[in-house]
């Protein structure tokens, strides 16, 4: 029996062969979180001054890893728009991001791609909607008329027809969010770079 070790005597040996933390990765560990609370109480809060949060950090020699606390919550707030509440999140995040960045000049000409990618996925949601719904009816009418003739009931054909049309438009709108959420990341990426 004392050869077989429990999973915690495992899990201490591999922290003991990983050394002790770093204080940089201390304070990390202790402060990030901290930055993590106040960018979503600034996110969730209509009045909270974040500023004035930052301000408070100043001088301490942690503001460096509350700000990286708060970016993280901040560039994860921001996504494509799926209905209004996403789209004022998006926009608090970007301007928390802006109070956050000391390189404004380089910020900003993200923002406005990011800005001009949503407006584009809106776009492109819309049309390709639109174009999906118009081929679906006239296959719809098809299917509805091969359905009646073989003794099927009105209700069931609507019932399945619909279930099919909510499949198939998932499958759509997710491939155009795949595309559109890969540039976003990558847009991400470089806000995440700048100091």
């Amino acid at each position: 029996m004392s050869e077989m070790k429990s999973a915690w005597e495992k899990a201490m040996e591999k922290a003991d062969k990983l050394g002790k933390p770093s204080d940089d990765e201390l304070k990390q560990l202790e402060h990030v979180p901290a930055g993590n609370r106040i960018a979503a109480r600034y996110l969730g809060e209509e009045s909270y001054d974040l500023d004035a949060e930052l301000t408070k950090h100043k001088g301490t020699g942690v503001r460096k890893y509350v700000v990286l606390g708060a970016e993280e919550i901040f560039l994860r707030s921001i996504t494509l728009p799926r209905d209004d509440r996403t789209q004022q999140t998006t926009k608090k995040a970007m301007a928390g991001i802006r109070l956050l960045k000391e390189n404004k000049n380089q910020l900003e000409p993200i923002f406005d791609r990011i800005e001009n990618l949503l407006t584009y996925y809106e776009q492109a949601l819309q049309q390709t909607f639109s174009q999906f719904k118009q081929g679906f009816e006239a296959r719809l009418q098809q299917s509805a008329q091969a359905l009646q003739q073989q003794g099927a009931t009105s209700g069931s054909v609507q019932a399945d027809l619909q279930a099919q049309f909510q499949e198939e438009w998932r499958k759509i709108s997710s491939q155009l969010d795949a595309q559109y959420e890969k540039a976003l990341e990558e847009h991400k990426q470089q806000i995440a770079r700048i100091a």
